[in-house]
């Protein structure tokens, strides 16, 4: 067993790489083969060490956000990625995915991406499956490690990434499912992308949490089209229907695609990922808030697509995106709302400048400037480690295409073009009347 330490002057943290359970197929009929264990990301712990002086940690605190920037083999990778170069992305993301330490999740969704887009799809498959284990568990950010995050910096914290993120990644263990006909674990891993969400019931802060916020429903839509078609292909049309007049409701531009997809004939089904997603910074004073952008209105409105199959248009399906993750990311519904680096930039500018005041009318006695600086330095202390956590999923797309089609049997041969951007021409061979599913990623 493999233990590796960071230590910082007030905490140690301790990644445990214990054994998890296997990456394998999940069971029939059941959502995938999820574990309350964090598995291969191994049980982060915490270690009291002797207290420092503030002179040492204030410029650790300074420093802890740049210790969770971006590595440089991430930046080579996205680069690589939004390039078009996925099987050099996959190879440049591959040794991050074994280190169990807190950006394991995000690592396996962003190793993931790279892989599904170079057409790689069982490491797709291990690499999302890996994440969805943690993402499921309860047990991944409690106690020490939220301490940690209070205390130090949210960045120590096991990225689970906001809630949108999370849909995606199930969206995309679905779709792996999809492509390999497995209808029943494709329909466990939509149904997942569909969890409830948190919605503001009132705005006092000061009432408890759970008179403040409301469980909603989700206003996923391609969830419940990807939902839709694995009942549809599972010879449940009433539950397919269901789900279908749900995305439609969701996303009434979406009705032809629906009809398209129920259509006798229709026997393939093209996704196409089309732009990039919300990009994550720190806002505020300390840093202390997040922000997604751009927003939908500074993106401007999604282009249609255009798909031709051996040069012959596949029409009706050019409003066919079925999510726009801009939209979602400033949607507060679809967003984690934490209070604590608020209430720390707020507790210690106040301390700051109470200090100061003290300190400043000290009058020569030497106790009260000292109680002064002590709560000067405090305060700083706790505004500095205020600072955000801006870890996010930069291979999402700006949305999904979800192109129905009734190929002829034999060899086909698909390209589709989005606002001037065309893709390679994918061949599909069609037999029978077996959906046939294919995924393109458009850099």
């Amino acid at each position: 067993m493999r233990v590796s330490y960071i230590r910082f002057p007030v905490f140690s943290f301790r990644f445990s790489a214990r054994p998890g359970p296997g990456i394998g197929k999940p069971n029939p009929g059941n959502r995938p083969s999820a574990s309350s264990s964090p598995g291969p990301g191994g049980r982060l712990l915490f270690r009291r060490t002797r207290a420092l002086h503030a002179g040492w940690l204030l410029p650790l605190l300074l420093f802890l956000p740049a210790c969770a920037s971006t590595s440089a083999r991430v930046r080579e990778a996205v680069s690589l990625y939004y390039l078009g170069q996925y099987p050099q992305a996959e190879r440049t993301m591959a040794p991050l995915i074994k280190k169990p330490n807190k950006d394991y999740v995000l690592n396996n969704c962003r190793y993931g991406s790279c892989a599904l887009a170079a057409g790689d799809l069982p490491r797709a498959e291990q690499a999302f499956l890996a994440a969805q284990r943690i993402m499921s568990s309860v047990n991944t950010n409690t106690g020490s490690r939220v301490l940690g995050a209070v205390v130090v910096y949210e960045g120590v914290k096991v990225w689970k990434g906001q809630p949108f993120e999370r849909a995606m990644a199930y969206y995309y263990l679905g779709l792996i499912f999809l492509i390999k006909g497995d209808y029943e674990n494709a329909r466990a891993a939509f149904r997942n992308s569909l969890f409830r969400l948190r919605s503001y019931a009132h705005p006092d802060r000061h009432l408890p949490a759970a008179q403040r916020y409301a469980r909603v429903e989700s206003n996923f839509a391609l969830g419940y089209f990807g939902l839709g078609v694995c009942y549809l292909k599972l010879g449940r049309p009433r539950l397919a229907q269901a789900n279908f007049q749900r995305a439609e409701q969701l996303e009434p531009a979406i009705s032809p695609v629906v009809q398209k997809m129920c259509q006798p004939g229709t026997n393939a089904l093209i996704f196409v990922d089309y732009g990039q997603g919300p990009r994550r910074r720190a806002a505020g004073m300390y840093g202390s808030q997040t922000v997604f952008t751009p927003t939908p209105w500074q993106a401007g409105p999604i282009p249609p697509i255009y798909a031709w199959d051996d040069g012959r248009e596949i029409m009706g399906i050019s409003n066919s995106d079925m999510v726009d993750t801009l939209a979602l990311a400033q949607d507060k519904r679809w967003l984690t709302m934490d209070t604590i680096r608020a209430a720390k930039a707020v507790v210690g500018t106040g301390l700051m400048a109470g200090g100061a005041a003290v300190a400043g009318n000290s009058g020569g006695h030497q106790t009260q400037a000292l109680a002064g600086l002590g709560m000067l330095a405090a305060g700083a202390l706790l505004a500095a480690s205020s600072h955000a956590d801006t870890r996010y999923w930069q291979m999402l797309p700006r949305t999904v295409y979800a192109i129905p089609a009734a190929l002829p049997p034999g060899e086909n041969s698909i390209h589709v073009q989005v606002d001037g951007l065309s893709s390679p021409p994918f061949r599909i061979p069609v037999a029978g009347a077996a959906l046939r599913v294919l995924y393109i990623r458009l850099p």
